[in-house]
């Protein structure tokens, strides 16, 4: 397109503003929305491959009136003063049909009075555990050492490398990687190192409801074609207060919620898309009305049907790219800053994507975006194209 065009296009955007600038803030908005469903939807995908893919227990069983939700499955139960009774872990490990049992620890979730940051410590046994230590060793090479600790994604140890609890300093072994739900914002210890937190802690004069460590969740691999049905009425008949949740049942929740949220999300997508189109049709059609005079006489002075074809698709470009550009730094601003926030509010684990992914989904919605204008509007820019000049000059005369 020559320099000619490209100055009729520019002055026809600015000739009306208002209309021009609200068309390109409609596609704004659709542009805005479609980056933040993409970058959504895939960061709900992601997560739940990285949550599968750490899944370790077939069963958690956990305290009556533990707060377990889909943001913890089996890897994390309620971080309350609620205890399995005793003994359960041995008599689970008995059963016919149980693998491998491990039990995890729930200290307390620490205020900032007594540590560096606010955390949930989450012990285990490094001797039974099977869901915790494949993690660790991810990003660790060898044994987690004696009086250390693995912190969250999202953990700050500073440049020490440690993290103080009740005045003792405990060095951080490593950092595992983002998970996309609470487990980011948790320090995991062993037995004995999680047993000497609660002797700072009590030194400093804090005391626990426990005398000794309790079980907070047992964690269950089943064998092959257990009976879970059977399983849950034998550990229900022998204690009281607990609850027994299957992998199933509590992954079929976070899919059956990321799959609500995709379509809220993409059903919105649709809505706006449908608005945007219209709205530039019915604009852009008004808009070659009112311009018949000035579209007959540029025919007069030579310009060709496919010329003025082009400049109505150029000017509805220009709208489509303003608006693309626009929306996308607005929604690439408001998803980077709150991601985090973002992340705990859908309540559904919550990885932001790589960055080729990030890159494919950037140029999916450009790529479409910019075709939205000239595509809504190629049926008035072929419609202008095939004006009669002298019939067009003789209306606007009467």
């Amino acid at each position: 397109m020559d320099k000619t065009n490209l100055d009729l296009i520019l002055e026809n955007y600015l000739r009306n503003p208002f209309r021009s600038l609200g068309l390109s803030l409609l596609i704004a908005l659709f542009a805005s929305i479609l980056l933040i469903g993409g970058l959504l939807s895939l960061s709900l995908s992601d997560g739940l491959k990285r949550l599968s893919a750490r899944l370790g227990a077939d069963v958690i069983v956990i305290p009556q009136g533990s707060e377990i939700n889909d943001q913890t499955v089996l890897l994390q139960g309620d971080t309350k003063y609620k205890y399995l009774p005793q003994g359960s872990l041995e008599y689970i490990r008995s059963l016919s049909g149980v693998k491998a049992a491990t039990p995890q620890y729930f200290l307390i979730t620490l205020s900032a009075s007594c540590c560096d940051q606010k955390v949930s410590i989450i012990g285990f046994d490094a001797k039974s555990d099977f869901v915790i230590q494949p993690w660790i060793r991810e990003v660790l090479a060898g044994k987690l050492p004696q009086g250390s600790i693995v912190v969250g994604s999202e953990i700050s140890t500073g440049e020490k490398k440690t993290l103080r609890f009740f005045d003792r300093e405990f060095p951080v072994a490593a950092k595992l990687e983002p998970v996309g739900n609470k487990l980011d914002q948790a320090v995991f210890v062993d037995v004995a190192t999680l047993a000497s937190i609660r002797e700072a802690a009590e030194a400093k004069g804090v005391t626990f409801l426990d005398e000794a460590l309790s079980y907070s969740s047992i964690l269950i691999q089943l064998k092959e074609g257990a009976d879970v049905d059977r399983l849950s009425r034998e550990i229900h008949s022998r204690f009281d207060g607990v609850q027994f949740r299957t992998r199933k049942d509590l992954f079929s929740g976070l899919q059956n919620s990321a799959d609500f949220l995709r379509i809220v999300v993409w059903s919105i997508v649709a809505f706006v898309l449908i608005l945007a189109a219209v709205a530039v049709v019915i604009s852009f059609s008004l808009s070659a009305r009112e311009r018949r005079r000035e579209y007959a006489l540029l025919r007069i002075i030579g310009f060709t049907r496919k010329r003025l074809q082009n400049l109505v698709l150029g000017e509805a470009l220009l709208v489509s790219s303003v608006g693309t550009y626009v929306g996308l730094l607005f929604a690439s601003v408001v998803f980077f800053t709150f991601q985090i926030w973002i992340g705990e509010c859908v309540e559904v684990p919550f990885i932001i994507p790589t960055a080729v992914e990030i890159a494919g989904v950037y140029a999916a919605v450009m790529f479409l975006l910019l075709s939205v204008g000239p595509v809504a509007v190629y049926g008035v820019a072929k419609k202008v194209s095939r004006i009669d000049a002298y019939a067009a000059l003789r209306e606007v005369e009467h």
